[in-house]
């Protein structure tokens, strides 16, 4: 990877030049044949059939109009008359996905699960500008067909793919950018704070409509990270679809009139839910497949884009599979049972259960005609615990705002006895700090306060003044109250997080803390803990990994959402001081230093602030470590017949990276 921005740039034209090439070799070649009909050597065809030469080898007047094939259900909408033919349903040019394992058939559906998490349906819907390289190497092009910069980086040009349509068949144009920028970024009932990735020099990002299908953007200072956290920004809206319910465009009396209707008290809430596109089957996507009902639905059950905008090498028209059944489960041990019975076809978000769960999954592999794919460890914190710094109690929140608390409570309990009793000595005792194959890992830091020394606990709560203890032997607070500390223990994942939190709780009664353990499950943990209700709270910490390095992580407090630690500091920062609560200096320099990191545009001048930001965590413990998770804790579970599924990946890739378009049943 380049080591500057220019470097890097020069690298990324070139693979939109790359993309859109691939992309006029697959459609002015020989035509395609439908994926339905292919015979079955098609799926096996050799390697030049899946690199069909560039365009520029064969004079244009030779080339044939473009061919595609497409799904047999969409073959009788266009026979029919219902639906346009495919070439004008792909735009000028299609973005080309080099199947896994061959080109697949089209037919079935992909039976999976779910816990309810609206990440896992966001994820699944979202397409982004740009996105990572299936090793994190390089970014690629996705909806934007190419972009590029000024010379000090503080202004990218974003070329869209011409002819990109919605799934109501609406172009998918600049207009869908502006409109996301303008009426729904830039309007501060809908989004208190622009989103960090568009700020510069704690200023938001100027966007511009340069054609229908370039957008310009500018910033106040050079962001030379842009590009890296562009494939998290969902940086567009169905403008022809969500206008009807924002007060800039709508009649007031139909506006009033649709809150009534759905019983909503503010335009807000209306528009919200009709943006919510992965419970709303009346929004338009741009996604391989539509929800056709709701997520609180005992089945998720999704279907095919018939304007979905990729194709495969042979020019057949993506996705294969005709839909998608998302099964609600209650939790880990559904999702097992699902798996070994084999009615699972792939599934890695929510897992069959973690390390203990696999010996059971590889026992009943063959009989459940499946396979387990590896899936590389991102170097997640397992029962990393979360202090309320906000705390509404005086005293708790002089506590845990206390350093020498922190660090008495992290050297409390042992680490590998956890280990050796829950994960068998596979994870790695350690403090909250990146991923051992991450380029910022130091050994020093995943130490930090990671011993058990219990001596060293007592000491520094006497010398805090909590000497005085009750008949149970529990510590009593300045105010006479007894030290007792509710856990809300985030579930189902990580599988043993309620079992680690409850080991904790005895190793803590011995230095004279308290703790009740409260298992929460994960859709009610978020807003719980973001709502300042918990005293302590227990996920899984992680401060970057392997192709999603620190600043893409909770590392430094710059936002509320998807940052347990300690939201309203994070508040503070993303809203300029006008919201939230003002932190620490040691957080504050934290705060200084992503700004640094933005607006630098050598990776290596990155990578080394990144890695004194870890030294900051390390130093003053904001969340308490205790086990790297062990390698063969991630994976996920495939049919045999469900194909063109990587054999191992990152837990936490999204679909734009497995491009689970690809996927297909074979016969």
């Amino acid at each position: 990877m380049a080591t500057n921005l220019m470097g890097r740039r020069a690298f990324l034209r070139v693979v939109g030049l790359s993309s859109s090439v691939a992309a006029l070799a697959a459609c002015g070649g020989a035509p395609a044949p439908a994926a339905t009909t292919a015979p079955a050597e098609a799926t096996t065809a050799p390697a030049e059939a899946t690199t069909a030469p560039a365009a520029t080898t064969a004079p244009a007047a030779e080339a044939p109009a473009s061919k595609f094939g497409q799904s047999p259900m969409l073959e009788e909408m266009v026979a029919a008359g219902t639906l346009p033919p495919v070439e004008e349903r792909l735009p000028l040019e299609p973005l080309v996905i080099d199947p896994v394992h061959e080109v697949g058939t089209y037919g079935g559906d992909w039976k999976t699960v779910t816990t309810g998490s609206t990440y896992q349906e966001w994820y699944s819907l979202f397409e982004p500008m740009n996105t990572y390289s299936p090793d994190f190497s390089s970014m690629v092009p996705v909806l934007a067909k190419s972009w590029e910069w000024n010379d000090d980086g503080s202004v990218i040009t974003l070329y869209l793919r011409e002819g990109v349509r919605w799934s109501d068949g609406e172009p998918f144009t600049a207009d869908d950018v502006m409109f996301w920028w303008n009426d729904m970024m830039l309007n501060t009932e809908l989004t208190p704070t622009v989103p960090g990735a568009f700020q510069a020099a704690g200023e938001p990002a100027t966007v511009e409509k340069v054609d229908d299908y370039t957008v310009k953007i500018t910033f106040a200072a050079p962001n030379g990270m842009f590009e890296e956290l562009l494939p998290n920004q969902w940086m567009y809206a169905p403008a022809h679809y969500l206008k009807q319910f924002h007060p800039t465009y709508a009649d007031k009396e139909a506006l009033d009139a649709a809150m009534a209707e759905e019983g909503f008290d503010t335009w807000i809430d209306l528009f919200g839910a009709k943006n919510a596109s992965w419970n709303n089957p009346g929004c338009p996507y741009i996604a391989a497949w539509l929800p056709t009902n709701t997520v609180d639905q005992p089945v998720h059950i999704f279907e095919r884009n018939p304007y979905y905008w990729k194709v495969d090498t042979a020019g057949n028209q993506l996705p294969y599979l005709d839909g998608k059944q998302r099964t609600l489960v209650s939790d880990a041990e559904a999702t097992l049972l699902k798996c070994v019975a084999g009615e699972v076809d792939f599934e890695w978000h929510s897992g069959p259960g973690g390390l203990a769960n696999r010996p059971t999954v590889m026992e009943n592999a063959e009989k459940g005609e499946y396979h387990v794919v590896s899936l590389v460890n991102p170097g997640t914190n397992y029962g990393s615990i979360y202090f309320n710094y906000h705390h509404t109690d005086p005293v708790l929140k002089e506590l845990f705002n206390n350093l020498n608390f922190r660090i008495a409570f992290s050297v409390a309990f042992d680490r590998n006895e956890i280990n050796d009793l829950l994960y068998k000595g596979l994870a790695t005792p350690s403090a909250a700090t990146c991923a051992v194959a991450s380029p910022w890992f130091e050994q020093s830091l995943a130490d930090a306060y990671a011993q058990f020394d219990p001596d060293l606990a007592n000491q520094l709560l006497d010398e805090m003044g909590l000497t005085e203890r009750d008949s149970e032997g529990i510590r009593l607070r300045p105010d006479g109250q007894k030290l007792s500390l509710v856990n809300s223990v985030g579930t189902p994942w990580p599988a043993e997080n309620v079992e680690i939190q409850e080991i904790i709780k005895d190793y803590l009664r011995e230095v004279g803390i308290e703790i009740l353990v409260k298992p929460t499950e994960q859709r009610l943990w978020t807003p719980y803990v973001h709502g300042l209700s918990h005293d302590i709270a227990s996920y899984a910490a992680n401060l970057g990994f392997a192709g999603n390095p620190p600043v893409l992580r909770e590392t430094f407090c710059t936002q509320e959402g998807n940052q347990h630690w300690a939201p309203q500091w994070g508040l503070w920062y993303a809203s300029g001081g006008e919201e939230g609560e003002e932190p620490p200096e040691e957080v504050k320099q934290l705060q200084g230093m992503y700004d640094q990191i933005l607006a630098e545009t050598s990776a290596d001048v990155r990578n080394e602030m990144q890695k004194e930001a870890l030294r900051l965590h390390a130093e003053n413990i904001w969340q308490i470590g205790c086990l790297g998770e062990p390698d063969a804790g991630r994976y996920g579970v495939c049919k045999d017949n469900f194909r063109n599924v990587p054999e191992e990946g990152y837990p936490t890739q999204p679909p734009q990276i497995f491009t689970t378009s690809q996927f297909y049943i074979k016969a």
